[in-house]
């Protein structure tokens, strides 16, 4: 018997929301350029996972930061940011700028990029990881064996998704005279029906996916 109800879930990450802790696309301190969430449960628990791939000068300069995100009935992730990682290393990051080539290692495989050929968006950083999404985004994200570190073998994973309408918890709902909330959100209430049930099927995207950098970037 499921012990934990679909207001429950919503509940939960709206008061992340009111505690500043749930990841909004749209931070002026990091940048997300890409992301992934997924939904793990037993009948006793559940937990939603959300991944960023960022830019985060402030905590990393250039390199490219994979920020994780977790939400449950579980104590033990209560406080919404759980892991950053670092799959990208960068070799030369003193002197790039002196060499036109950046020298990386993504997941322990080398690679060497004439930073000419980065296109510019933002700042240098984003730039660099827009550029390495197309060929390497799965590399980047958590591997398998880092997500069951947070969800732990006892729970199965049901849903995991790589494109969603992500509630703009920054943005006003001026009709509602308030901030958006995580559960104004049709996907996340779909998500919350899924993880309750262990459907997936129940999730059927009706509203626009916003999971893009060009969606966010100012």
């Amino acid at each position: 018997m499921v012990t934990y109800t679909v207001d429950q879930i919503l509940k939960c990450l709206d008061k992340a929301h009111r505690n500043l802790d749930f990841p909004g696309f749209d931070n002026i301190n990091l940048h997300m350029v890409s992301a992934r969430l997924t939904g793990f449960r037993s009948d006793s628990h559940w937990i939603i996972v959300f991944e960023e791939l960022v830019s985060w000068y402030s905590l990393a300069g250039i390199q490219p930061v994979l920020a994780i995100y977790a939400f449950s009935n579980r104590s033990d992730l209560e406080n919404g940011l759980v892991e950053t990682l670092f799959p990208v290393e960068i070799e030369n990051e003193d002197d790039w700028k002196h060499t036109n080539a950046i020298h990386l290692t993504i997941r322990g495989e080398p690679l060497t990029l004439d930073t000419q050929s980065i296109q510019r968006h933002h700042n240098f950083g984003f730039d660099l990881l827009v550029h390495l999404l197309p060929e390497y985004r799965t590399k980047m994200l958590a591997t398998e064996k880092e997500l069951q570190l947070i969800a732990s073998n006892d729970l199965l994973q049901v849903i995991q998704l790589d494109n969603w309408h992500h509630p703009d918890v920054f943005g006003c709902n001026y009709q509602a005279d308030r901030h958006f909330q995580p559960s104004d959100a049709k996907s996340m209430q779909m998500i919350a029906k899924v993880l309750v049930t262990g459907d997936p099927n129940i999730y059927n995207p009706c509203e626009e996916s916003n999971v893009d950098w060009r969606k966010w970037i100012k």
